[in-house]
């Protein structure tokens, strides 16, 4: 059996070019994303529309000062960000064990395509080829696959057959799903599925929401634009935790394990507070129907991944020891890659050896049954 000593909670693949070109059907390819190369670098091109050439997404293992924001191509970015056997070599250049892999660019643009016909099967298609490349080593490829949300059923079917699907062991929403809310009672019966099948549901920052589309775009007058969006990204994870919790999910669904990814942790000291304050001082006039603190749903079926965080490791019993797990984020600009292990002995100083293995490796082996 293998020993997991280090797992990365939260990291991404940047999908090869022919994901979707070689898996939607075939009167969809010519809409589907595909590579296109500019002189401003490699770009998909999703239904006619050329986005932001990569960048930012696929800096890891660069300085700091080298990062740039759009410009790259497959030939100047890592090729473990998209080739599976180097990603393991990446992996143990790291002292990685094992990594939960999240999508590139389906953490935006697919669950904003407009066409739900070619939405659906972009996110099938999707999912099939993350199966693929966590096969390449199950053991320490772990994939979290694609739900849609705008048609219920639709996502259900998609939730079941990703329970199916070899290498993949939890799924992923909208953190901002086009019609209705996380806290309408509409997504019940995906939760009911989820819970059914044990399949970890999770939340990725601004993941669905429009103000996401142009980002990293001139901002004229603006001065620190994209700076300020990206240190308010957390705030999403918030305001999704919040839906849920005070939305009854975690009280109707009880086995449901839910995960907040990406958004650190230091501000859960804060949320939990402030979350049982709301509910001492509101329910009664509000009329909510929920009979424990949002605290206690917390502890019991939330986790939450961070990657640089002191002030979270040092709140860690308020937060919940069970309930936190580290990541590297590679190969985005904030991973830790190439050394994670630095960073790991600086945070983890004076922290209780059983504390630490739970939080690097301990809760994510649990979470997703690698034991």
């Amino acid at each position: 059996m293998r020993q997991y000593n280090l797992v990365s909670a939260d990291d991404h693949v940047q999908e090869p070019g022919d994901t979707w070109t070689k898996r939607v059907p075939t009167k969809l390819r010519d809409r589907a994303p595909r590579i296109e190369r500019g002189p401003d670098g490699d770009a998909w091109v999703i239904d006619g529309k050329r986005g932001r050439s990569m960048g930012m997404e696929v800096q890891g293992g660069k300085k700091f000062e080298d990062y740039k924001q759009s410009g790259e191509t497959y030939e100047t970015i890592r090729k473990g960000a998209w080739d599976p056997y180097e990603r393991l070599k990446d992996m143990d250049l790291d002292g990685v064990d094992a990594e939960v892999i999240y999508p590139n660019l389906g953490i935006g643009p697919l669950f904003l395509l407009d066409d739900l016909e070619l939405q659906f099967a972009c996110l099938r298609a999707y999912n099939d080829f993350l199966s693929e490349w966590c096969s390449t080593d199950p053991s320490r490829l772990i994939g979290i696959g694609l739900v849609p949300t705008d048609d219920v059923k639709v996502g259900i079917d998609e939730l079941k057959r990703i329970a199916k699907l070899p290498g993949l062991r939890g799924a992923l929403l909208p953190t901002y799903p086009r019609g209705e809310p996380l806290n309408s009672d509409v997504y019940d019966p995906l939760w009911a599925t989820a819970q059914d099948l044990g399949i970890p549901m999770h939340i990725h920052l601004r993941t669905g929401d429009r103000r996401t589309e142009g980002l990293f775009q001139s901002s004229g007058h603006l001065r620190g634009a994209v700076d300020a969006l990206l240190n308010v990204a957390s705030l999403a994870n918030y305001e999704a935790l919040s839906k849920v919790i005070f939305g009854g999910v975690l009280e109707n669904f009880p086995k449901l394990k839910f995960v907040s990814v990406e958004g650190n942790i230091g501000w859960l000291g804060y949320f939990l507070e402030k979350s049982d304050r709301t509910y001492k001082r509101h329910r009664h006039h509000t009329g909510l129907q929920l009979p424990n603190p949002p605290s206690f749903y917390f502890h019991r079926q939330v986790l939450a991944t961070f990657i640089e965080d002191k002030v979270g490791v040092m709140i860690r019993n308020v937060i919940g020891v069970d309930n936190l797990m580290w990541s590297a984020d590679y190969p985005h600009t904030d991973t830790t890659f190439p050394n994670s292990r630095q960073y790991i002995e600086d945070h983890f100083a004076g922290v209780p050896a059983e504390e630490r293995h739970k939080i690097v490796a301990g809760n994510a082996v649990k979470l997703y049954g690698l034991a």
